[in-house]
Formats: C-alpha cells, structure tokens, sequence
C-alpha cells in the first residue's frame, strides 16, 4: 500500500470503526452484522475481498460470512484446520495482525492477505481475512485499528451467542409450564374419564348389549389414544430444545409412525436438507408429524410416501397416501371443526410458504409444504 494509501486509510479508520460499531447495533441478525462489516472493510480500505471464519464444535474453522469471493472459492472454504492460522495470545498486538501470501488458505483470492483474530474477551473466535491485489505494510497503529474492529466484531458475535441462550433457556421454562398445567389439568381430566369409562363398560357388558359394547370399546380406545398422545407431548415440553435438523427429525418420525402402524411408509430424500433456524424447523416437522398423525386415525391408507426436497433455497415437503381421502370442500366450509388442518395451515404461514391439501374420496390425500430459506 502506498503512502498516500495508508494517509488516506488512517483518515477513514476512525469513521471505519464508527460504521461497523453503527452496524452492530442496528443489524436484525448476525449475518448482517458479518456481512455489512465486511461490506464497509472492503469499501473503506481499498480491498479487494473478505470474509469471517469462526471456529465450530468440531474444532475446525466455518466459513461464516464472505464479500467478493466467487462462490467456488467460498465453497472450498466452507470448512478449514485451525492450524496455522490463530496466533499464541500472548503475542504482541502489532503481531497478532499479519500479513501473508493468501495462497496459504485457497486459490482464486487476491494475492495478499491481512489476518485479523476475532476475540470476545480472552477468547479467540474466529479470524477476519482481508485480501488486497496489491501489497500490504502494516504499521502499528494500523493493525492496532484492525485489532480493535477484530474485537468489536467478535463482542457482537459473543452477544448474540449469549441472547441464543437465553431465548433458548426462555423456550425451555416456557414449555415446562405447559407440561406442568397440561400434567395437573388436562391429564388428570382424562386420566379420571378413562376410569369412568371402564366402570361403565364393566356395567354395561353385563346387560349383552353389543351394540352399546363395541361403540363403548371405540370411545375407550380413542380417549387411551388421546392419553397416550397426551403423555408424549407432556415428555416433549419437558425435554431439553435440540436442534437435530429437519431432515434428521422426520426420519425418526416416519421410524416411529412405522414402528406403530401396518401402513407401508415411503421416505424419499435425493439431497440432504440444510439446516434451518429451530423455529422453522419445528413448524415444518408439525406439519409433517399432524399429517401422520391423521393418516394414521383416518385414512384407511394401506401405502404413505413423505418426499423431502431442496433446490437452491426452496424446500418442499410431500405427503401422500392411497387411503379414503376426503370432501376437501366440505371441510374448508367447517374450518373451525378441523383444528389440526387450520394449524397446519398457520404453521406453514409462520414459514412465509405455502400448504396445498389436495384430496377426492377414495382417491387419497395430498399435502405439499413449501417454504424458502437461505443463510447467505
């Protein structure tokens, strides 16, 4: 960088460090905050790219932002060794930052390159790479600037790391409320209904009246699989907020609808799912486990196909089944009558897609979720 550069970037570093500070805090997400940092380094100090590797559970390194970096380059970045690449903590800040030919991590960027740590306190979380076509000299009052947005960035990741937790923690009281008051409300209802029933069954099998009988027997099976139903969900509220991934969530479904049924279950998935932010994958594994849950009580369906589906941020989910079907138009008229279908329904407006419920009696049923995502 010539002199006149470097004047030029001294000039602007304050007002660099203001932008990035102002994009913290106004930034809805962490990707934007990433992005629009690297966005404003870019601009104001004459680069040429960059982007952000934070360090995973793993133990390796995980692209997590980048700004003029071709998509192949970014693809063979996506994750990269921590040897190499982060300093000891005790060395001097003018050398913490460095310079080096950026061949060293992948072909396809600018010939120079500019590391900067990212650290939250005295923890290291990832690097800043900035990639420059032409050399680099670094004084220490520049790589103590860049030293300083290294921290800033990765206070804005510690925080919102932090509001993750605690939004999760949240979460998890919250439904332990729920399993508590549907534990001491709904539960013990049920539990006393299905000990009047049994009474009344003993009562009633003693007069021989089949009829009676049999549709008695339907009840008690409906309410023990309504207790059973009831229970699960109780274990459910009360389990610890794990995000296992959407496709992993419904595999375990369709595992656990065949273990239950004699249905045939299909599952088809050409391409793996990426990963989508927990509140989204909840909804859509509601949707998933609702329509199985009705094939099951409903159906008659002797063959179900679930078919998961990813293209370049739009994900599909169908269910279909050989079963009884039903009058789709009757049905809509009676919305209220059908809570399951209308939650479905709002489910899949909580994902900002779309759900198609197609069916004719005796010709099946039909469900198709879309719904788009994209962490880029």
């Amino acid at each position: 960088m010539s002199d006149d550069q470097l004047e030029d970037w001294n000039k602007e570093s304050l007002y660099l460090l203001y932008q990035i500070s102002n994009t913290i805090n106004i930034a809805e997400n962490l990707d934007e905050i990433l992005l629009n940092s690297l966005i404003q380094l870019v601009t104001k100090t004459n680069a040429s790219a960059a982007l952000i590797r934070l360090i995973n559970d793993e133990g390796t390194m995980s692209l997590a932002s980048h700004y003029k970096v071709d998509a192949a380059t970014a693809t063979n970045l996506q994750e990269t060794p921590i040897e190499g690449i982060l300093f000891s903590r005790e060395a001097e800040i003018v050398e913490e930052v460095r310079v080096s030919d950026s061949a060293v991590l992948a072909e396809g960027l600018p010939a120079n390159m500019v590391t900067v740590p990212i650290r939250h306190l005295v923890r290291t979380l990832g690097v800043l790479n900035i990639f420059y076509d032409h050399s680099v000299e670094l004084d220490e009052q520049k790589a103590l600037k860049l030293f300083t947005i290294g921290q800033h960035i990765g206070q804005a990741i510690a925080g919102y790391r932090q509001n993750e937790v605690l939004v999760q923690r949240r979460i998890q009281d919250e439904r332990g409320m729920l399993a508590n008051e549907l534990h001491d409300s709904l539960a013990q209802t049920l539990a006393s209904v299905r000990l009047q029933m049994r009474v009344l069954d003993e009562t009633i099998q003693s007069t021989g009246d089949f009829t009676a009988i049999d549709r008695l027997e339907k009840i008690e099976h409906g309410l023990d699989q309504a207790y059973v139903e009831l229970r699960q969900l109780i274990v459910y509220c009360r389990g610890p907020v794990e995000h296992q991934g959407l496709q992993a969530a419904i595999v375990n479904l369709v595992e656990k609808f065949r273990k239950e049924t004699d249905i045939h279950i299909l599952l088809q998935c050409d391409r793996p799912l990426p990963d989508i932010p927990t509140n989204m994958e909840i909804n859509a594994y509601r949707i998933v486990q609702e329509a199985l849950s009705n094939i099951k009580k409903h159906s008659e369906a002797k063959i179900v196909r679930v078919l998961l589906d990813y293209y370049d941020g739009d994900y599909t989910i169908l269910v279909e089944n050989d079963g009884k079907g039903f009058n789709q138009y009757a049905i809509e008229s009676k919305a209220g009558q059908h809570l399951g279908l209308t939650i479905m329904q709002e489910r899949a407006s909580h994902l900002g897609g779309t759900l198609k419920i197609e069916s004719e009696p005796d010709e099946g049923t039909r469900i198709e979720l879309n719904f788009q995502y994209s962490d880029t």
